[in-house]
């Protein structure tokens, strides 16, 4: 059975998949561990790795 939805709130503020609590990837994939769920396509953003963000010109 294929469902698509929507994540309402990401809270890895972290990601660079999130802009302003909104999941901006065209597509994730989330698992479950130990009860919970965990998004396998969490990806740390530039500047959570220590490196400053770049601004838009």
């Amino acid at each position: 059975m294929n469902e698509n939805t929507t994540v309402s709130r990401c809270d890895a503020t972290s990601c660079r998949f999130n802009n302003d609590q909104k999941c901006t990837a065209g597509q994730i994939e989330v698992s479950m561990s130990a009860g919970q769920a965990q998004c396998l396509t969490f990806s740390p953003s530039k500047d959570a790795q220590g490196e400053q963000p770049r601004t838009q010109q």
